[in-house]
């Protein structure tokens, strides 16, 4: 009985001091974990200021690290370069010195599912989740980079085979300096909100044709972006953007270009007449979009892209500003675009468009108007494997010209041609000649007095030189009267009888048969290579519809 009472307690004996064990581990423990927290911060803290020479400092309000759920948290993150350390590395070693300096905040930063006894013997960094609260990003371009090296060629060994499950990113921000002393950012975007799957930073991952940036698939959007121009006369602007890479979508709201100076001030800084814009596109969606190829290589491939009801508002002074230089064909657009481009059909729909010019000898502003255009625009590309003169791109457009007359046309363009050909094939709806006046009158000192079109077409050949073709109208009792070359519009009376001898024997104020059929003149222009194409077009129209009614060109 007394050896049965011993071993009872021996147990209890036995039992208490391994509590007492397990009690002194426990608090042990617990005291580590507390000073861990304290002891990873100012490792973190050492890391990044050993790592990156000096170059960068990092604050933190708190670090929560628990080791049996995995986790990492950190508050108030502020990652901050030292600009003085860098001039310094660019002065002795300038190959050491990075092309760009970044600047991180972040309200919080939460990393899971970390396997630290796996990377403590030597394993891969591999995290269920990464989650930035929060972040804005600030980046400088210290001077040019002349790398070219995908992000893992750049990383450590260490971080090559990172893999993150997935990536949230909150009320992010983002801003790109191209200048180490402006206060001004080229480029910035607000309200990121970001969700990548699938992350992985290896050249399997970079290479893998079905991913994007590392990853699966992402989603992302912004509320707000903005972009200026280089020569800093126009800023972009967008509301929401959306994109998704599985989806192979793209979207944007309320995307503006916004002039930043008048176009007195652009012809100054030019020193030639220049043509100010002002467009406001409500709506444009981009689908099959090519996420991968845009990554890896930096061309553009869009299946479809789609611009609901853009508005187009230009003006140009030629009367005060010379226009000289080299005005742009389409095909000199593409063929000097420095990535590969193509889009297999593109849309506007429902645009409008102002046109307004002070011409070299004009007493007041002329205007001409476009509206309810609709376009559509196939093969549009710089690959020589998809375009050529028997497939060209093609662009077919509709609209009403002073918001009367319906004018279609289809244009044919063989882009990489290198005489820039290309054909225009069309036709002119019912309307009166009349509603030309707000543009003839300023700059011709011609009034359109009384006529009606019934139908006219036209067709025309054009390289970057000259343009060939001919033009068909069908219309009745046209009558123009000259105007004074001042500002006093009422005629004189050697301008009365100079258009009443235009009317009677010059111009032919009629079709044949008496305006039942069509009158046929021929189109012979020579580009004038200072403007535009969209002017020489014009050219080509004017120059038919000259030709017809026997006015002096």
């Amino acid at each position: 009985m007394e050896e049965e009472v011993t071993r009872v307690s021996r147990k209890k004996k036995y039992l208490a001091v391994g509590g007492a064990v397990l009690l002194t581990v426990l608090v042990l423990l617990l005291v580590a974990l507390q000073r861990l927290d304290a002891w990873a911060e100012q490792k973190l803290k050492k890391q990044v200021a050993t790592q990156s020479k000096g170059l960068y400092s990092l604050t933190l309000a708190k670090v929560d690290i628990s080791l049996l759920a995995g986790s990492v948290s950190l508050d108030s993150l502020r990652l901050a370069p030292n600009d003085t350390v860098w001039k310094q590395l660019q002065q002795k070693t300038p190959a050491q010195a990075p092309a760009s300096l970044s600047e991180v905040a972040a309200a919080k930063v939460q990393v899971r599912g970390i396997p630290f006894l796996k990377i403590l013997f030597g394993g891969d960094i591999q995290v269920s989740a990464l989650h930035l609260h929060s972040p804005d990003w600030t980046l400088r371009q210290m001077k040019k980079d002349t790398t070219s090296q995908p992000l893992h060629e750049t990383l450590g060994e260490k971080f090559r085979k990172l893999a993150i499950r997935e990536i949230k990113i909150e009320k992010g921000g983002f801003r790109f300096k191209n200048n180490p002393d402006t206060k001004t950012a080229l480029y910035w975007v607000k309200g990121v909100e970001v969700l990548a799957k699938g992350v992985r930073l290896d050249s399997s991952s970079y290479h893998d044709p079905s991913r994007a940036f590392y990853s699966q698939e992402i989603s992302a959007s912004l509320q707000e972006a903005s972009f200026f121009l280089p020569g800093g006369d126009y800023q972009v602007k967008s509301g929401p953007v959306k994109a998704s890479t599985e989806k192979k979508e793209l979207a944007f709201a309320r995307l503006r270009l916004l002039p930043l100076r008048s176009a007195g001030e652009m012809s100054r800084k030019a020193g030639q007449a220049v043509t100010r814009f002002r467009v406001q596109v409500p709506e444009v969606r981009l689908g099959q979009v090519e996420f991968g190829t845009m990554f890896r290589h930096s061309n553009v491939v869009i299946g479809s892209l789609v611009a609901q009801k853009p508005q187009v508002n230009a003006y140009k002074d030629s009367k005060h500003y010379r226009t000289k230089g080299k005005g742009l064909m389409p095909h000199d657009v593409v063929q000097q675009l420095p990535f590969g481009l193509n889009v297999r059909t593109a849309k506007v729909r429902d645009m409008y468009v102002r046109y307004e010019e002070l011409s070299e000898k004009a007493f007041k502003t002329g205007y001409v108007t476009g509206s309810n255009i609709d376009l559509t625009l196939t093969n549009l590309t710089n690959d020589k494997n998809l375009i050529s003169a028997k497939r060209p791109a093609i662009l077919k457009g509709s609209g009403y010209l002073m918001g009367k007359a319906l004018m279609q046309a289809t244009v044919r363009l063989a882009l990489l041609d290198p005489n820039g050909y290309h054909s225009i094939e069309g036709t002119i709806g019912k309307g009166y000649p009349a509603i030309l006046n707000p543009m003839v009158e300023p700059s011709m000192f011609v009034r359109v007095k009384s006529g009606f079109l019934q139908r006219g077409s036209f067709k025309v050949e054009l390289t970057k030189t000259s343009a060939t073709g001919h033009m068909q109208l069908q219309y009745d009792d046209f009558k123009i009267d000259l105007l004074n070359k001042e500002k006093e519009e009422k005629q004189s009376l050697g301008n009365k009888i100079k258009s009443l001898v235009a009317n009677k024997l010059v111009l032919k104020s009629e079709s044949e048969e008496d305006g039942k059929a069509p009158r046929e003149g021929a189109i012979q222009v020579k580009r004038r290579p200072e403007r535009s194409f969209l002017t020489y077009w014009k050219d080509c129209l004017a120059n038919g519809v000259l030709s017809i009614i026997g006015a002096p060109m």
